[in-house]
């Protein structure tokens, strides 16, 4: 079973020391199991979208290269867990929206991402990403002695990327049995997040984890809708948080439960190659 933690928080503009001390604090009470995924929101350091784009970009290539990687190193370190940051990096002429992934043990970023369909106040300045990125997790051994670990192939999305279904039968196509989304959506179309990230584990039979920022002051003036939920390759909910508070939302992921769904209902038979179901 693979353990998923999604941070949803309040994300502060203009004080990314108080937002990575935030986050710190929220991961540490969660006491996440050894093994296990982190996800946290859509430039969680920064909040959506920061007064000063060159301000606040950062090299996320090492944990030395930035503020908030060595944060993430740090984090996956003290807890032995991968964790999913996303924060803004610099393009040639423009800025990178991006997801950055640390393991522990590890001085580099393992994985990154960088978003490939922006949203309408993110054109101009940002750049597209043109890849679909993918990369691996083994599993710990449940218990003394056991040796089999499943390998885990996930593959992640920033906020508006969930309305593009095409990037995701491509990283289904690779193999990915986990999607990621990492966003900061607005309340006012809430709907739209919950059905779409249904639609995108049911068409794809695949595990989707998706944290998502949250307003804790009702009185923000572009409130974020919060929900963060992971849902089963059946389309289920197995764990969500609410629209308004700041919370560690957490779920185990089966593997062979997904394997078993897809070979009885066999949607992606001559989509995805046998070895990769």
């Amino acid at each position: 079973m693979l353990k998923v933690y999604l941070v949803q928080m309040d994300s502060a503009k203009g004080s990314k020391s108080e937002n990575l001390a935030k986050t710190r604090k929220m991961i540490l009470d969660a006491y996440p199991a050894e093994g296990s995924l982190i996800l946290l929101p859509e430039m969680f350091a920064t909040g959506y979208l920061p007064a000063s784009l060159d301000k606040e970009a950062e090299d996320f290539s090492t944990n030395t290269s930035g503020e908030t990687a060595h944060m993430l190193s740090e984090i996956a370190n003290a807890t032995n867990c991968t964790i999913m940051g996303a924060g803004i990096t610099r393009a040639a002429n423009g800025f990178f929206n991006h997801v950055s992934i640390y393991e522990p043990g590890n001085t580099q970023e393992a994985a990154g991402y960088n978003k490939m369909n922006l949203f309408f106040p993110e054109r101009g300045d940002f750049k597209p990403g043109t890849n679909v990125n993918l990369f691996n997790i083994k599993e710990i051994p449940a218990c003394a002695g056991m040796t089999e670990n499943a390998n885990w192939k996930i593959a992640t999305f920033i906020c508006y990327d969930l309305r593009f279904p095409e990037i995701f039968r491509e990283a289904t196509k690779q193999g990915a049995n986990l999607i990621t989304i990492q966003a900061a959506w607005p309340a006012k179309r809430r709907a739209h997040w919950e059905t779409l990230l249904k639609a995108r584990a049911i068409e794809n039979q695949v595990y989707i984890a998706a944290v998502n920022g949250v307003n804790t002051n009702a009185q923000s003036k572009a409130p974020l809708a919060g929900t963060s939920l992971i849902v089963t390759p059946n389309g289920d909910i197995l764990a969500a948080g609410n629209d308004l508070e700041e919370a560690v939302i957490y779920a185990e992921l089966d593997m062979q439960a997904e394997k078993n769904y897809r070979k009885s209902f066999p949607v992606l038979d001559g989509i995805v190659p046998p070895d990769l179901i």
